[in-house]
């Protein structure tokens, strides 16, 4: 999924684009109707209708569904803030991040998140575009654990190269919980306890482990 493990604000081209211009209201349309019906469930003709707009007037920004959707996808991601420097200092910043999928803010994302995975077994283009993102996404984490153990921050025998996929299948469980167990999400103590297995798994240090206390 388009940037699924780092969250970030939205870029300057995002920034500067006026929330009532015609990209932006089918966006927020065709954000609407995937969550609510999947992929397969909205037309185009469905986003232009609930755009304002006529369907032959979407192609002028985006190529297709496929790419429409992937567009969409990303945006809620970026839009999510990621832990500061402060509160995810060095090793944590990743078990942090992994963490928040578990936020009742992140439901619009996991319900995508969940869709999009569903889409690219039957469409091929959606699963091109996913299997690209994936492979961005675990070559970004691997990177990174690469990088810490460099640094001293982390156990140099954890395998990066596996360890990297595993993150995002537990992130995909993750994006299964509205299903699989709706009174987890915004739990604190869930919350907590996938940040401390995350970084057990990365090989962070017991005592860089910082995590908020359970409310």
């Amino acid at each position: 999924m388009p940037s699924l493990v780092k969250p970030a604000s939205r870029d300057l081209a995002d920034a500067s684009e006026e929330s009532g211009s015609t990209r932006a209201r089918i966006l927020r349309a065709a954000e609407r109707l995937f969550a609510d019906h999947g992929f397969d469930g909205v037309s185009m003709p469905m986003i232009a209708a609930a755009s304002g707009i006529t369907a032959g007037a979407i192609y002028k920004h985006f190529d297709g569904k496929a790419d429409l959707f992937f567009e969409v996808v990303r945006r809620v991601v970026q839009s999510t803030p990621t832990p500061s420097p402060e509160d995810a200092p060095g090793a944590m910043t990743l078990p942090r991040i992994v963490a928040m999928y578990t936020s009742p803010e992140f439901k619009r994302l996991r319900q995508l998140a969940v869709e999009i995975h569903y889409a690219s077994a039957k469409h091929p283009k959606v699963r091109r575009l996913l299997r690209r993102s994936l492979d961005g996404n675990i070559a970004q984490i691997r990177d990174g654990v690469a990088a810490l153990q460099r640094g001293g921050d982390l156990d140099s025998a954890i395998n990066a190269e596996l360890l990297a996929p595993m993150i995002l299948v537990l992130i995909m469980g993750l994006a299964h919980m509205d299903t699989i167990a709706p009174q987890l999400v915004g739990d604190a103590r869930w919350r907590n306890f996938i940040e401390e297995r995350v970084a057990a798994l990365m090989g962070v240090r017991e005592g860089d482990r910082q995590v908020e206390p359970p409310r």
